[in-house]
């Protein structure tokens, strides 16, 4: 059967449900590794889930090295890595696991992520452009999110019958095997970009990803995130620059991060520009110290 690992932080709100709508679905192997919350969520799961195993970390070490404790831990087939705040449908987890069976050539498959008001989205990537390693995420996004570079990137164009790259980590059944082979997550990814990098290392591996359409999983998005929006957009951009060194090289790396701060000074003068409008002025006035504080670490402070 099959394992699944939830990594929770501060996941006090949500993690019951994750783990209740997996017992539904009849999965008694569960793993929770928790990055040390300080909400009470290790205190729920042991009160509520006694029978699931439960692994504290001493601190925050990120997604992916959580997930890995528990990927060591685990020893069902296939490892269905999730959020906490991810809730799966009935039925499931036995569609991806049978998918698996189905096909050999597959080291992960998705289920089809489910909208808040309850439309279908699908998981599936084609990896980065450069030019979507330059935009996504700055404000060049505004103007490039309808073009060409994007809609290859979220496959808007692309035959259904082509498999992707890679799958939008909500949650994901690997094959243990491939896990095996590529050695799990790269724990120098925090957060953002890590089921990415997996996902690339099992592709040079020779394998392949799919998404089931007949499993469903509804995910919160950002309930393990870091509430510090500055912080967060330290983790997004550290995650980028480390992953544009691993497809393009560190050259490329260096340049794109020298970018990213140019346009960031952009983004601070537009908003200080903003500024004098009398409506609105403390929100704005709040976002431009929040866009001065990442700018100036995109310029001094990224290594830390």
């Amino acid at each position: 059967g099959a394992t699944a690992v939830v990594v929770a932080f501060e996941s006090a709100g949500h993690v019951a449900a994750c783990l209740e709508a997996l017992r539904l679905d009849g999965v008694l192997d569960i793993i929770v590794v928790d990055n040390n919350s300080t909400d009470g969520t290790v205190e729920l799961v042991r009160q509520r889930f006694p029978d699931v195993v439960t692994h504290v970390t001493h601190r925050n070490l990120g997604y992916g090295a959580a997930a890995n404790i528990g990927i060591g831990m685990a020893s069902g087939d296939p490892v269905v890595v999730l959020n906490a705040d991810a809730v799966i449908e009935p039925g499931a987890i036995e569609a991806m696991r049978a998918r698996l069976e189905d096909d050999r050539c597959l080291g992960c498959v998705s289920p089809v992520h489910v909208g808040n008001e309850g439309h279908l989205i699908s998981p599936a990537r084609d990896f980065p452009s450069i030019g979507v390693a330059i935009a996504d995420g700055t404000m060049l996004e505004r103007w490039l999110r309808g073009s060409s570079v994007f809609r290859a990137y979220y496959r808007k164009d692309v035959p259904m019958n082509l498999p992707p790259h890679w799958l939008d980590g909500a949650c994901l059944a690997f094959r243990s095997q491939a896990l095996n082979e590529v050695g799990g997550f790269d724990a120098g990814f925090f957060m953002y970009s890590e089921e990415l990098d997996l996902q690339l290392s099992l592709r040079q591996a020779g394998w392949t990803c799919a998404v089931e359409g007949k499993a469903r999983v509804r995910h919160a998005g950002g309930a393990s995130t870091d509430r510090d929006l500055v912080a967060r957009e330290r983790h997004f951009f550290r995650s980028r620059y480390r992953l544009a060194g691993k497809m393009w090289g560190r050259s490329f790396a260096m340049y794109l991060r020298f970018l990213v701060a140019t346009i960031n000074l952009v983004r601070l003068a537009e908003q200080i520009v903003k500024l004098p409008l009398t409506r609105g002025r403390s929100m704005r006035v709040l976002e431009a110290r929040r866009i001065a504080r990442v700018t100036v670490w995109q310029w001094f402070g990224w290594r830390q």
